[in-house]
């Protein structure tokens, strides 16, 4: 299970024995998105990929989508993924208008039981947003509890960009 960092906006790297996604991965494979299609992890391969735990009635996620899908915009091409994960127990019925309203072109997931229950590699998600951020290579680079203060998120994901 990945450690995440207790304070709000701070990153926990993961220790030095590297925390493969391959799990985590597995969990994101098994949630539709709000159309009720899968995801191709597979597609994941060799890209930074941002996976973001939000809802639709926390603010502090309502605020940094359009920041996540500014940055795909940016770095998309670069191989940047960005993934949501909605927590809502209500699912697609208030995710769906979430990702409409704030026009996000990222996925985003319908998060279950289990994730909700902590049953899940990620364990249990217990501050929002929280973000996971996965290297090309697979492994995890780093999390962040809550709202990454602006410009440390762009920072870290240039220079996880440049690795090849």
């Amino acid at each position: 299970m990945l450690a995440l960092c207790v304070g709000a906006g701070c990153a926990s790297a993961p220790s030095s024995a590297t925390v493969r996604a391959d799990g985590y991965f597995a969990v994101l494979a098994n949630l539709p998105d709000v159309q009720g299609r899968t995801l191709d992890v597979s597609a994941l391969r060799g890209r930074v990929v941002v996976v973001q735990f939000v809802a639709t009635w926390c603010f502090p996620c309502i605020a940094t989508a359009p920041r996540l899908q500014e940055l795909e915009s940016r770095y998309g091409r670069e191989g940047l993924t960005v993934i949501g994960v909605g927590m809502d127990q209500q699912g697609a019925l208030v995710l769906g208008p979430f990702q409409e309203q704030l026009q996000l072109t990222y996925p985003v997931l319908v998060g279950n039981d289990a994730l909700r229950e902590g049953k899940t590699a990620f364990g249990r998600i217990t501050t929002l947003p929280t973000t996971v951020i996965v290297g090309r290579d697979g492994a995890v680079l780093a999390a962040f509890k809550g709202v990454a203060e602006q410009g440390s998120l762009e920072a870290f994901l240039e220079q996880a960009l440049k690795q090849k």
